[in-house]
């Protein structure tokens, strides 16, 4: 196996917007799916009035994420999207960091934009890296920032 490449057209799109996608209006029920998914009491939401509920932290990243069939994701089980195009290789997590700046309700539409930070080149010692770093912004409906996210991806 070969290790990763870039394109040229890949370096080009640095500080670019890379991708942009826009929820379903966000429901009790993704809420309460996503608190038992996470580990906690989806009961918590039995006879509270849908208007009061403030949904978990970091709802709003799995909220913006496209929802694919499973033969649409790739051998690894990533989604295709994952990355940037023109940056091939064995995909590895790298860093991950949250910002919540707002508070989600049921009904709000959010809408993340993506833009690719930067590229970088390195050898490591069994072989040729490449981390991919893009940042995230993600606001409701309002046109309020709810929150950022940076994600790091290494290809090997």
């Amino acid at each position: 196996m070969s290790g990763p490449t870039v394109s040229e057209e890949a370096r080009a799109r640095v500080g670019t917007v890379t991708a942009r996608y826009r929820s379903d209006p966000v429901s009790v029920r993704q809420i309460r799916e996503y608190i038992a998914a996470t580990g906690g009491r989806p009961e918590q939401l039995d006879n509270v009035d849908d208007s009061s509920i403030c949904v978990p932290p970091l709802f709003f990243h799995a909220a913006c994420r496209p929802v694919v069939a499973e033969e649409n994701l790739l051998e690894d089980g990533q989604y295709s999207f994952l990355g940037v195009e023109g940056v091939t290789g064995r995909t590895m997590a790298g860093a991950h960091k949250y910002e919540v700046l707002g508070h989600v309700h049921p009904g709000d539409v959010l809408t993340v934009t993506e833009h690719l930070a930067d590229i970088t080149e390195k050898q490591g010692r069994s072989g040729a890296l490449v981390f991919v770093t893009t940042e995230a912004t993600y606001h409701n409906q309002h046109d309020v920032l709810i929150g950022r996210y940076r994600q790091t991806v290494i290809f090997r």
